[in-house]
């Protein structure tokens, strides 16, 4: 049985693979956060014994493959006004942290996508073990004082730009929707600035013919390059473009040496799947920018053609047929 840990309601990346599985006649369940704290399904663990049960059905001895697909995200909560929603949103959190990191343990023996460790990663720790690999990636500080970004923005050569340590959701107030972007750091903006501040990543930038977004798994890529006309080639941010006539999505090959030693960095970091960007330097240099063991693949899939969640489900499939095998050899 393959398990879906995933969003209660729709989730771009996760509901075409549904798709996939239904009509390969698939044996899976989906799971979601909310099932564990709403009346819509009847959920229990028993941590003792490691038993899951879902609707009246312990489902533990069939799992053979789970694939985790952003369902920490889905930490909604319907609690009276006169609670303290804010704070219970909070504890909650950890509440599911906890629960994620049981059901690692549990059922450390099965197959994961990403695996345990994969999910676990962040932007800081890819840059870091990156270098071991020398697979080149921008230079990078987390600094809270204007004194060491006035320093690295001089080391730079004036060409610096921010962005979000983890990931960076949407923020909904009444009938408007904001996000964060990636930004330029400029004379001016550093000027504005405090001597001191919250701990912020700053990072290189650098000029570029075009960005390439990658998705990988288990040893395949997906490679899309992103061409932008060069009248919006000034933007730091390329997804500034995305609903503009102005962008193109071309299936690419990224060199086979490069890919070798990409899947040779992902495994060393135990991470089966994710996805990333790159681009093509100006002196033709690929550069890791960043990578994202949940990241959503549906453009480039669709506009290269790709299949992308087609995959997925076959290599699900795949995995739970492998591990139902092995099962049958043990109790012949």
């Amino acid at each position: 049985m393959i398990v879906i840990l995933s969003y209660d309601w729709y989730e771009q990346g996760t509901d075409p693979v549904i798709d996939w599985l239904i009509y390969n006649k698939a044996s899976f369940v989906k799971v979601t956060f909310q099932d564990l704290i709403s009346k819509k399904n009847n959920c229990s663990i028993n941590v003792n014994t490691g038993e899951f049960w879902i609707n009246g059905i312990e489902i533990s001895s069939q799992i053979n493959v789970i694939w985790f697909r952003r369902f920490e995200d889905d930490l909604r909560v319907d609690l009276p006004k006169r609670f303290p929603t804010d704070r219970a949103a909070f504890e909650l959190k950890y509440e599911a942290q906890d629960l994620m990191k049981y059901l690692f343990v549990r059922f450390k023996d099965k197959i994961w996508l990403p695996t345990a460790n994969g999910i676990a990663l962040n932007k800081l720790e890819v840059l870091y073990y990156a270098k071991k690999y020398n697979l080149r990636m921008p230079k990078t500080i987390v600094c809270n004082n204007k004194a060491h970004l006035l320093q690295f923005y001089k080391e730079c050569n004036n060409e610096v730009i921010t962005k979000p340590i983890k990931h960076s959701g949407y923020f909904v107030k009444e009938d408007k929707t904001y996000r964060i972007y990636t930004n330029n750091i400029t004379d001016t903006f550093i000027n504005s600035l405090p001597d001191n501040f919250v701990s912020t990543l700053f990072q290189e930038k650098i000029k570029c013919k075009f960005e390439i977004r990658v998705f990988y798994i288990d040893g395949s890529f997906f490679a899309t390059a992103i061409i932008i006309d060069k009248k919006n080639k000034n933007q730091v941010d390329v997804k500034l473009n995305f609903e503009t006539n102005n962008i193109n999505w071309v299936p690419y090959n990224l060199p086979e040496e490069y890919e070798k030693k990409l899947d040779r960095f992902f495994r060393s970091i135990d991470l089966n799947t994710c996805s990333f960007d790159v681009i093509l330097s100006e002196e033709d240099e690929y550069i890791m920018l960043e990578l994202n063991p949940g990241g959503q693949y549906g453009a480039p899939s669709e506009r290269c053609n790709y299949k992308i969640d087609e995959k997925i489900a076959k290599w699900l499939i795949k995995q739970d047929e492998k591990q139902a095998e092995k099962k049958d050899h043990i109790y012949c």
